[in-house]
């Protein structure tokens, strides 16, 4: 399995699990430890957590 189907399945496996929290006011926590960027001539490791909230917006009834 190549990097690219990796990272496909790790996005659809990410909004299926948003979609089963939408409206039920959930929060995802995502930690990593270690976690290397490589953006060509910058490369950073981070260590730290990114909490999304999990929220659906439905539009106002038309009048």
């Amino acid at each position: 399995m190549s990097k690219e189907e990796r990272h496909g399945d790790m996005g659809d496996t990410m909004l299926k699990l948003i979609d089963k929290l939408a409206g039920k006011e959930s929060d995802i926590k995502l930690s990593f430890q270690d976690l290397t960027l490589d953006m060509g001539r910058i490369k950073a490791t981070i260590n730290g957590s990114i909490v999304l909230d999990v929220l659906y917006v439905q539009d106002a009834p038309k009048k």
